[in-house]
């Protein structure tokens, strides 16, 4: 395995992670800003690996973009959860649910061609 299969797989755990944690909340659990921040996992690999090491790579660019809808989503959905909408934010979690799957499909095309580059 090379290191932008590694990679890869780092983000897939942390994107997976990011999601259980997102369901977390919307059932009853804290919601830990940290984690959801620019400094949480997800983000920090942007930051740290994604934008440094693959920034020409267009998947990269098409996870970036995702993951800042993601964001978007996960805040509407914890407002809603916090504003008492329980079933919405429920509901809207198969709307984060369909944008994940996405996310993971783009993320394995990008490990994919980076499989095929060695």
């Amino acid at each position: 395995m090379n290191q932008a299969q590694i990679d890869c797989q780092q983000l897939r755990i942390k994107h997976i992670l990011f999601k259980s944690k997102v369901r977390s909340v919307l059932y009853g659990g804290n919601y830990d800003g940290a984690f959801f921040s620019s400094a949480g996992p997800v983000s920090s690999w942007f930051s740290t690996i994604g934008f440094v090491r693959y920034q020409d790579v267009p998947e990269l660019k098409k996870l970036g973009k995702l993951q800042q809808e993601i964001d978007g989503m996960v805040r509407h959905l914890v407002s809603l959860y916090q504003g008492g909408k329980i079933e919405e934010a429920h509901e809207g979690f198969r709307e984060l649910e369909n944008r994940s799957e996405e996310f993971l499909d783009v993320l394995s095309r990008m490990e994919s061609k980076m499989a095929a580059l060695i």
